[in-house]
């Protein structure tokens, strides 16, 4: 499991399973609760003589198969499953149709066209499937809005209408921020169910570390045994130690000429760690930006100590004077691989941290206005 953030004003990302928003349980009464064992049952709309209906679980990073399920002359199909603990598996349908599933201890039934990957599919009788599909449709809403606000965007960026892009980012934030409450509402009404783990990665780690702390404390009590816990309060102790008000880790990489520069190095100087690189539209597009804000500042206690991850030296040198970046840079060269991508969990960037003069983490990801004001309120000129 993977906890993530959005950036502001693109395509959301993909996450722990792929979504499929026209599956969706239909509510019927659920299953009496039984030790061990889960019956899988159902049918198939079209069903294929060239394939298998398969039965897979998934883990952090793998599909594992499980057992493939005799499909009879009429369509139907039936299978116990030994289920010890709660876990999250798939149906693979010839492989052109998945139904992902949260199975427990209760009974499943599942209708399904098995024909292509948007077919119908219905499930019911499993509560923690309910919640799974609950939380794609809350995520299918959210992104047909962020899709309008994309368009808006392009086009205010388009017309170079600057009060327009603006609007766009707060009315961003708006449904973002409606959108958290509504997640957290839902996994509230979750309980002990492990779909809990599935709904966090939609959001924003930064901004909900003190609800994701208290919901891992929830599940070391009431879960203690279970591998996603276990997972999720490892994701929550990484947090914890990027989190606003912690000392910021050490980095040391080369410069341009070849010399290493240490973070720590910059220390008595607000500076902001900037993840970035050549390739990077959105980072270039926020340069101009942080150019101006630089040289406001720079003269007042303000660094940037900007962490490329280009692969190649010439496309960020050539970045570089292009943009006319004037503060301190290091790289690695290594990508999404960076040592320093990695200290500090850098999964898209842009990405920002802001530091005080004594190096510790006051702020993450600020770009445009939030930037500026934010810089204001540093040096006294709100």
């Amino acid at each position: 499991m993977r906890i993530i953030r959005y950036c502001i004003i693109i395509i959301l990302g993909t996450y722990l399973f792929t979504a499929c928003s026209q599956s969706r349980s239909n509510g019927q009464q659920q299953s009496p609760k039984k030790n061990g064992h889960v019956q899988i049952e159902g049918s198939i709309n079209h069903p294929s003589d060239k394939g298998y209906v398969v039965l897979e679980k998934i883990g952090e990073n793998n599909i594992d198969i499980v057992d493939t399920l005799m499909v009879s002359s009429d369509s139907t199909f039936r299978y116990s499953l030994d289920n010890n603990a709660p876990g999250f598996y798939r149906l693979n349908l010839y492989d052109k149709q998945y139904v992902n599933l949260i199975l427990d201890d209760e009974d499943v039934n599942i209708v399904a066209d098995g024909n292509r990957p948007d077919g119908f599919v219905e499930v019911s009788g499993s509560t923690d499937t309910d919640h799974f599909y609950e939380v794609n449709e809350l995520m299918r809403e959210f992104q047909q809005k962020v899709n309008e606000l994309n368009a808006d965007f392009m086009k205010a960026r388009a017309d170079e209408d600057e009060e327009a892009m603006q609007d766009v980012e707060s009315r961003y934030a708006k449904i973002e921020a409606d959108n958290t409450e509504k997640l957290k509402a839902k996994i509230n009404e979750m309980g002990n169910s492990i779909a809990a783990f599935y709904a966090v990665n939609f959001l924003d780690a930064e901004k909900e570390f003190a609800y994701l702390n208290e919901l891992a404390e929830k599940f070391k009590d009431n879960l203690p045994d279970s591998r996603y816990t276990e997972q999720f309060v490892d994701q929550v102790e990484e947090l914890r130690r990027l989190s606003i008000g912690m000392e910021a880790p050490d980095i040391a990489l080369p410069n341009p000429q070849g010399d290493t520069v240490k973070l720590s190095s910059l220390q008595g100087k607000y500076v902001m760690i900037d993840f970035w690189a050549a390739w990077c539209k959105p980072c270039r597009m926020e340069n101009p930006n942080v150019v101006r804000l630089y040289n406001k500042y720079k003269d007042k206690g303000f660094e940037i100590y900007g962490v490329s991850l280009d692969r190649t030296k010439e496309a960020w040198v050539e970045a570089i004077k292009k943009d006319q970046l004037s503060w301190v840079h290091v790289s690695d060269l290594k990508y999404f691989d960076s040592e320093a991508a990695s200290l500090y969990n850098i999964n898209a960037i842009p990405a920002t941290i802001l530091l005080d003069r004594e190096g510790n983490i006051i702020a993450k990801n600020l770009r445009g206005k939030a930037l500026e004001d934010k810089l204001a309120e540093l040096f006294d000129e709100a």
